[in-house]
Formats: structure tokens, C-alpha cells, sequence
């Protein structure tokens, strides 16, 4: 209730209502420069030439103090009176596509077709256009708003982004991590994974000559896919496998030297995760004792190689900062839900105790990571509207409402 008194407070005052009006206003824009943003290639560990443009658009949207930090986030702070929290709002820079992609939006009926379109380019624009409006509007928060392009979300870029800013920012009180979430629900589960290169090694020989002398790295890759193909998983929490890229071997006719493979794990329990990533593990010991027993041999070996490390938690449904989003939609009379088990900037954020909601930016989507990703951006603006009234109520408005959230 009290949060509610606030957030309503917040909603019925003139200058918000202005402010929702200038957000509707501002939609044409903001749909533009999702576009403009998601056409320029960003393969993950290629955002400079994205994050350049974005930090422009930040600059030409009246914010100053806009910078690119070492590891290529974009970072622009919209300072507050100083007597209130600092709330970080995240969009990432990267897409899972590489750089020779197609990535002219195309327009059919209602729908925008455009690879990274909403996965996360429109994330990136909701900020613009948020900022245009408080600038427009002159609020004043107490609390600085911090706004992020972070780089290192999707695939192999492990979070690395966020890994950093939060390393660099220590007083950030509450994130809003903006994604393609439906009008009527945040995320406040994020997904846990460990990502391994398992990598095994033999001498190799000729594949009729050494026969029976010498084991197979390919054979012993086979041993482990299989043990890890019969795993038993948890089905709540949701925890999940798959070994998605493999590589080796030197010719048809070769006992293979060598074979490469890159495994996925993830579960919405931190237990679960690591008691599945401790028993996948194990498989790779276990099949190399196996390939090098069949032919009596102890030449083979394998090395395991962590390359992904995203944690995993959530932010508890009773804090404050999803009682905020959850008055903020039914101020705007959208009935609330909640999403879990989702893998997203967010995990990092939770995972230091910082609250931490993931946020939409309005319309529909679908077609992730995939060439036909689109979003129908019809009615946008109430996503963006949302979004701003719960970053608002967090940080304070000067003359009308305290903040909500606790400086850090």
C-alpha cells in the first residue's frame, strides 16, 4: 500500500501526465531510431562502431556526461539533486549476428522485420526517448538516472558489460534491464549458466595401422555427448543442457588426435546449476578413462575450459522494486504478471543484491536470435510509459514524491 500511495501520487500529477503525453507524442521517434541503432552491425565483441552512435544519440538528446568505458560500455548519467538513489537503466549494445548479416529493417502490414530489432536496439531507443521527455518536461529527480549501452550480453561476451560497470559503479541502488518483455510483464528470475570448451587429446595414428594401439579423441567425445545425452534433469527449477558445437579430427583415415566441444548449462536454481555442471564434468573424466581402457591405453587426456560463467538468482516478488513496476502498470491499468527464466544482463545485478527488475519497451515481438526477428510496435508508448513511471518513483521527483528505493 504505501508503495502504491506513492506511485499513484507520482501518476496523477501534472507534470507526469504531461510527461505520458510526451511519451505518446515521441513514438514515431523512438521507433526510428530502433531502427537506426539495430542497423549497425554489432557481433558480440564488435559493438564500437554501435556504441559511437548510441553515446551520439545520448549527446544529442541533451545528456553531457557521456562517456565509452574501458571495456566499450556506453555510460550517459542524468545527474539528480544528489539526495536520492543512483537507478541504472540497461539496454546491451551486441546481437548474435555477425557482421555480413542483412540488417535492413523491412516493413510488412504492422510488423518491423529486423535482425537485433528488439533483441535489444529498441532498448537502446526507449532510453532516448525517455530522456527527451524529461528533459522536455524538466523533472528533476532526486536520484541520478544512469543510462547503459552494455556490450557482452549475448553469446561467448559473457556479461562482460555488466561484469565491469557494476565493478566500476558500486552505489547503483536499483537496475531496470530493458528487453523485449511483453506489455504486462517483468522478469525478476534470471537464468543461470556455466559454459565449458571440453577439449580431448590423443596421439593419432593411422586409422589401420594404429588400429588398436592408440585411442580416439572423436571416440572419446562420443562417450561423453552420450553420458550427457541420457542426463536426468531437474524439471522445476527448469535446468537445461545441450552441447552445441563440436569439432576435430584430421582426415576420414586418421585415429583423431584431437576433438573440441563447447557445452551449455543453465538452470534457474543455483544449486540445480551446479550440481548438473558438476556431474557433466565428471562425464569427461569419465569418458576418457573409458576411451583409453578399450584399448589399453593411457595416452589420451582431456582439458575442460570454462568460457561462460552467468549467474543466476531473483529478485524477491515482495522487494520494492517490483512492488513499483507492479503500481506502475496497474496505475496504467494493466493488470501485472511475472516472468521467470530468463538469461540476461540482470543476473549480475542480483547476483551483487542490487534489485533488479527486467523491463519492456512496448508493442509485440517475436522471432529472436533468428533473420525474421520483428516487433509490431503499435502502442509502444505504454510500455515506455510504464518504464518510466516505475525509474521515476525509484529515483524521486523533486516537489512531488520521495524515492522509494534506499541509496545504496
Amino acid at each position: 500500500p504505501e508503495v502504491r500511495a506513492v506511485v499513484d501520487t507520482l501518476a496523477d500529477s501534472v507534470v507526469m501526465r504531461q510527461a505520458f503525453d510526451l511519451l505518446k507524442s515521441d513514438q514515431a521517434r523512438f521507433v526510428q531510431e530502433a531502427i537506426q541503432l539495430s542497423e549497425i552491425p554489432a557481433p558480440t565483441f564488435e559493438e564500437a562502431k554501435k556504441a559511437q552512435a548510441f553515446a551520439a544519440l545520448l549527446r544529442a538528446n541533451g545528456l553531457t556526461n557521456v562517456r565509452i568505458d574501458s571495456i566499450g560500455n556506453v555510460i550517459g548519467v542524468r545527474k539528480g539533486s544528489g539526495k536520492g538513489p543512483s537507478i541504472a537503466v540497461i539496454a546491451h549494445l551486441d546481437t548474435v549476428f555477425d557482421a555480413k548479416t542483412d540488417l535492413k529493417v523491412r516493413k510488412k502490414g504492422s510488423l518491423l522485420y529486423g535482425p537485433g530489432l528488439t533483441d535489444d536496439s529498441a532498448g537502446l531507443a526507449m532510453m532516448l526517448s525517455c530522456l527527451r521527455t524529461l528533459n522536455q518536461s524538466a523533472i528533476e529527480t532526486k536520484g541520478d538516472l544512469v543510462f547503459v549501452g552494455s556490450v557482452g550480453e549475448e553469446g561467448n561476451g559473457d556479461l562482460r558489460g555488466v561484469k565491469q560497470f557494476f565493478k566500476d559503479n558500486t552505489k547503483i541502488s536499483g537496475v531496470l534491464i530493458v528487453e523485449a518483455a511483453p506489455l504486462q510483464v517483468i522478469g525478476i528470475m534470471n537464468t543461470g549458466s556455466n559454459r565449458f570448451q571440453v577439449d580431448f587429446n590423443a596421439p593419432g595414428g593411422h586409422s589401420y595401422a594404429a588400429f588398436g594401439q592408440v585411442p580416439s579423441a572423436i571416440h572419446a567425445q562420443g562417450r561423453f555427448i552420450a553420458k550427457v545425452a541420457d542426463l536426468q534433469v531437474p524439471a522445476m527449477p527448469k535446468t537445461t543442457f545441450t552441447v552445441g558445437l563440436v569439432s576435430g579430427g584430421r582426415s576420414v583415415n586418421t585415429i583423431a588426435p584431437n576433438a573440441s566441444l563447447e557445452i551449455d548449462i543453465r538452470s534457474n536454481g543455483n544449486a540445480e546449476l551446479q550440481a548438473t555442471t558438476k556431474q557433466v564434468l565428471a562425464f569427461a573424466a569419465q569418458a576418457a578413462a573409458e576411451e583409453n581402457k578399450r584399448w589399453g591405453s593411457t595416452s589420451l587426456s582431456v582439458s575442460i575450459k570454462q568460457i561462460g560463467a552467468r549467474p543466476g538468482g531473483m529478485t524477491p516478488p515482495e522487494s520494492t522494486i517490483v512492488q513499483t513496476w507492479m503500481a506502475a502498470a496497474e496505475a496504467q491499468g494493466v493488470k501485472p504478471m511475472l516472468l521467470v527464466g530468463a538469461s540476461t544482463d540482470a543476473g549480475v545485478p542480483i547476483s551483487l543484491g542490487i534489485p533488479t527488475i527486467v523491463v519492456g519497451f512496448g508493442g509485440k515481438t517475436g522471432g529472436f536470435h533468428a533473420l525474421d526477428e520483428n516487433w509490431d510496435p503499435t502502442n509502444a508508448y505504454k510500455g515506455v510509459q510504464m518504464s518510466f513511471l516505475t525509474m521515476l518513483a525509484l529515483a524521486g521527483v523533486n516537489g512531488i514524491t520521495q524515492p522509494l528505493i534506499q541509496i545504496r
